[in-house]
């Protein structure tokens, strides 16, 4: 049962989520993928043409998952009903998701925070969600072309991209400018940012597909153009300001971005600089000798965010592989390190009825699957399967689709 929940645990967690730096981030911008591994995508491209039998449930599984995503409709940030403030439909556009009317108030103006309770409202406005679903069909679309090199996955992932970024009548604007806001108290601000953090997963795909004919020949120039243009509002605009200032989860997400459009882009100086900064700016401020996540214990939803933000904390490690900073070892002054939160957090994944701090919302062990197959490679192989083991029993549960969309 051990190799057969490693095997598990490989499959999904090489192809979706690698930590094998086997293939190292070009300074030039040579565009590879930043959490991809090629070599390891090839196995299965030859597994899945000659039906291995050790694979082929799994890879057959993911493979019928995906043909669902052939008739997806297109998304755009066209498709919401609201015009932000701008008066252009093409800015993306969010409500803050814990922010209520206030009820003592005729027009419950200015809106009130309650932190970890979303407001329904949050799920009118279409964008983030739109967003969220473009990213996870493309991801998965991509990877199913790689894999079996049908060209109906490659088709549908670039028309996928092209109406929300490319396309002029139907592309998003390469700004966050009312991401987030405040009904009463402002139009957008700076936290909105995290809700494109998981744009890596497009970058990747984009290196999938450039080898098909379905990604036209303009739409690569295309496609960089609004990618710079994204990383220059983000770095230069006041809310991007504020948001790398943010000590919790959102500096350390808004560095994950950062980061992985600067080595896309080919800038290898500047992804150095901002992941040498987290050492100090994010490690040493976020993490406790212990373990403890302060900042992030301190929510409503202390399980859900303290583990949120170990993920960013993982991402950053690999994209440090990538350009040369080893973040996996890095210890604070303290002796607070990456590992140590994982460490830390693991004992409760085993028995959640331990933790001791406010979760308002269901915890989910699960969130540490894709965290325990880094820590293997990265920390201690023996030791973090032993924690495989203690966490997921049953192997039979870790199909490849619930590995896609764990990140």
């Amino acid at each position: 049962m051990v190799n057969t929940i490693r095997s598990v645990f490989f499959i999904g967690g090489m192809i979706i989520l690698s930590f094998n730096p086997s293939h190292l981030y070009s300074q030039s911008g040579s565009h590879k993928p930043i959490f991809l591994d090629l070599v390891q995508i090839e196995k299965y491209q030859t597994a899945f043409t000659k039906q291995s039998p050790d694979t082929k449930a799994l890879l057959d599984e993911f493979i019928r998952n995906t043909d669902s995503l052939l008739t997806m409709k297109p998304l755009s940030v066209m498709d919401k009903e609201q015009t932000p403030p701008s008066g252009d439909k093409h800015d993306f556009m969010s409500m803050g998701p814990y922010w209520w009317p206030d009820s003592t108030k005729s027009d419950g103006l200015p809106y009130i925070r309650k932190d970890g309770q979303r407001n329904p409202e949050y799920y009118t406005i279409s964008d983030q969600l739109f967003f969220g679903n473009i990213v996870q069909a493309v991801e998965k679309l991509s990877i199913a072309y790689a894999i079996s090199k049908d060209t109906r996955y490659s088709a549908k992932a670039s028309e996928l991209i092209r109406v929300w970024f490319v396309d002029e009548k139907t592309r998003m604007n390469p700004n966050m400018n009312h991401a987030q806001f405040i009904p009463g108290i402002n139009t957008g601000r700076g936290i909105g940012i995290i809700e494109t953090r998981y744009i890596f997963k497009i970058l990747d795909a984009l290196c999938l597909l450039k080898s098909s004919r379905e990604w036209k020949k303009s739409d690569p120039e295309k496609m960089t153009n609004w990618i710079t243009a994204y990383f220059q509002w983000l770095t230069t605009h006041p809310y991007g300001i504020d948001e790398s200032n943010e000590k919790n989860n959102h500096g350390t997400w808004y560095d994950v971005q950062t980061v992985s459009l600067a080595l896309y882009l080919g800038k290898k100086d500047y992804a150095i600089r901002i992941l040498e900064d987290a050492k100090t700016k994010r490690i040493a401020v976020q993490i406790e000798a212990d373990g403890k996540q302060p900042l992030e214990l301190a929510r409503t939803r202390s399980w859900s965010y303290s583990t949120m933000n170990l993920t960013a904390f993982f991402h950053l490690a690999t994209l440090g592989e990538r350009a040369g900073v080893d973040l996996w070892g890095y210890k604070n002054p303290d002796g607070g390190s990456i590992r140590k939160a994982l460490d830390y957090l693991l004992p409760f994944a085993v028995n959640m009825s331990e933790w001791k701090f406010q979760q308002i919302s269901k915890i989910e062990g699960d969130a540490m699957v894709k965290l325990l197959i880094a820590a293997q490679k990265n920390f201690d192989q023996k030791e973090y399967s032993n924690w495989i083991k203690k966490i997921y029993p049953d192997p039979f549960k870790l199909t490849i689709e619930k590995m896609v969309s764990i990140y």
